[in-house]
């Protein structure tokens, strides 16, 4: 028979919270003895075996309700309990605070109806239940409510979810008696965070996490359906796109998976689809800090969360690792500089934050400029060329930012070149400068190309100074070594330099440029061994085939393979024979 005392409870209850006189056992404990109410005892038992919380408000003396309770065995399944003589409106309402819930999530039982409206007033969400009666017989007891579906719960016998609020409690002990604010605690906590990339194993969570979260899920966009599971499969496969699951730890013990992100760059922007993180560590800093880590992309929040992304603006107390307890992350503090596609900037995802980019962008006017480009390496530097109209007009990067790619070269401690396109391209051109010809060297990309000779006099100015270089392929490919010269050159004795090769046997590129695609590998492959801590990326033999989207891009799986393998070689002195 259904109770229509659990009408009340609509929305899925995360914890519980119990008065103890009349309500969980029967008599009241300041006036003499008590009678156990097993079923209410079993019902705590289960209810934490599913993830759900219970806690305690209740007007007792704290220490002869403990010893009770201890007596009983059931002390330990209860976290946050308030036992005092106080009112109970806001004792439950500081207890949903101190636990990070919201209190549509709660459940409040007691047996008196002024408590009861009292908690109500001050949470007006809360469901309510009145157990009077549930101590005597005159009305069933409270175990029906183990049947209700917002009280299904999940699995988690292993208490995990329990040891996250002992985590809390333990936190919130020390901080009082440290007599410390927020961010001093935060720094004496010692937080550690690891983002875990390959997460095919844990989709459980990322579904978790995207679904089940609302205080700190800033896109509240769900996955449920089949067809939407599926959207996501592919979102995941897409380059361009990065995602990650955020596990925490501190001092006080590990908060488990607390979030996940999915973003794409692209040349026009950041596109963020997914920006989730569980309750448990609100007030941390933790998506502020994941949000700094993705370089604050702009987006529109999906409104209401509890904590903006842009407070506190910096976040100097959680130390991003690779494996807790290390020392220290092996990325936190490298120095990248990437030249090429803007496929590195996959790749430098996972290899470090403090990185130079010289990858392909779009000019004020949206047409690409690509750095790799035999001139941006090996064209003099003479400031009097600064504003000549072919390096402002035509070409794209500046006098600048070929000095900051020196500078890089030389204080990098990794260096990633992408090159091919510097070898493929057929539109190489020379131009004139300080009355010297032949000297100045650029490559445009054919839809730049296409974009500047829409105005008929810049296409004139251009017939007129730019001369076109036609290579043979031996020829070409000495272009591009000499490029990489240049940065071994550069480079510190300590610095490892890394060349992307490409894929000459599978993908429609390959089909039309095989045979050339394979010199290109064989003169980076021999440069490579020919010189000391310089390491050639064979992606035919890293990648598998369904880690493939075309000859020259890959998965977000395939492009974690090649990070692994850069991280694995970087080492601090000579390169292992």
């Amino acid at each position: 028979m259904s109770d229509d005392r659990f009408l009340a409870v609509t929305k899925d209850i995360k914890v519980v919270i119990w008065d103890l006189d009349e309500t969980f056992w029967k008599g009241t404990l300041s006036e003499g003895g008590i009678t156990p109410v097993q079923a209410h005892i079993d019902l705590v038992r289960d209810l934490v075996d599913r993830g759900i919380m219970c806690s305690i408000c209740s007007k007792n003396d704290l220490e002869p309700a403990r010893a009770k309770l201890e007596e009983l065995g059931i002390w330990d399944r209860f976290v946050f309990p308030h036992i005092d003589w106080t009112p109970k409106g806001q004792a439950v309402k500081s207890i949903l605070e101190r636990m990070q819930l919201r209190d549509e999530n709660a459940l409040f039982l007691d047996d008196n109806h002024l408590n009861l409206e009292e908690v109500k007033f001050f949470c007006p969400g809360i469901a309510c239940i009145d157990a009077s009666g549930a101590t005597d017989g005159s009305r069933p007891d409270l175990s029906g409510l183990a049947a209700l579906p917002q009280l299904a719960g999940k699995d988690d016998r292993d208490h995990s979810r329990l040891a996250q609020y002992r985590v809390l409690e333990a936190k919130e002990n020390d901080q009082k008696d440290g007599n410390l604010n927020n961010e001093d605690f935060l720094r004496q906590s010692g937080i550690e965070l690891k983002i875990i990339t390959d997460f095919d194993d844990k989709m459980d969570r990322v579904l978790e996490l995207i679904n089940r979260t609302n205080q700190l899920n800033f896109t509240k966009v769900r996955v449920t359906t089949e067809a939407q599971k599926a959207e996501l499969a592919e979102l995941l496969r897409i380059p361009g796109v990065h995602a990650g699951l955020v596990q925490v730890k501190d001092r006080y013990g590990d908060y488990g998976l607390v979030g996940f992100f999915c973003i794409r760059r692209r040349f026009n922007g950041t596109t963020v689809h997914h920006f989730a993180f569980s309750c448990r560590t609100l007030n941390m800093g933790v998506e502020q800090w994941v949000w700094n880590y993705l370089e604050r992309p702009q987006f529109q929040i999906a409104t209401p969360v509890a904590s903006p992304l842009d407070t506190p603006a910096t976040v100097d107390w959680i130390r991003h690792v690779e494996e807790f307890g290390a020392t220290a992350s092996a990325t936190d503090d490298r120095h990248l500089c990437l030249v090429g596609g803007c496929d590195l900037q996959q790749v430098s995802f996972y290899c470090g934050t403090r990185r130079d980019e010289f990858v392909n962008k779009p000019d004020d006017n949206g047409i690409i400029i690509r750095y790799d480009d035999a001139g941006f390496f090996l064209n003099p530097r003479d400031k009097s060329i600064a504003n000549h109209w072919v390096l402002r007009n035509v070409v794209g990067h500046t006098l600048s930012e070929m000095e900051a790619l020196d500078a890089s070269l030389a204080s990098a401690d990794v260096i990633i070149l992408s090159m091919l396109f510097a070898f493929l391209t057929p539109n190489l051109f020379t131009y004139e400068a300080q009355g010297e010809v032949d000297r100045y060297l650029t490559t445009l990309p054919p839809k730049r190309l296409t974009g500047l000779v829409r105005n008929p006099q810049m296409a004139i100015r251009m017939l007129r100074t730019l001369h076109h270089l036609r290579l043979d392929e031996a020829s070409h490919l000495e272009l591009v070594r000499r490029c990489f010269e240049k940065a071994a050159a550069a480079m510190r004795p300590d610095a490892t330099l890394f060349i992307l090769g490409t894929s000459d046997s599978f993908g429609p590129q390959a089909e039309r440029s095989g045979p050339q695609r394979t010199a290109y590998n064989r003169m980076c492959r021999a440069f490579c061994d020919s010189h000391d801590r310089a390491y050639f990326i064979d992606v035919d033999a890293m990648i598998p085939r369904d880690e493939f989207v075309d000859s020259d891009h890959y998965t977000r799986k395939g492009y974690f393979r090649i990070a692994n393998f850069i991280n694995a070689h970087v080492m601090p002195l000579a390169k292992a024979s």
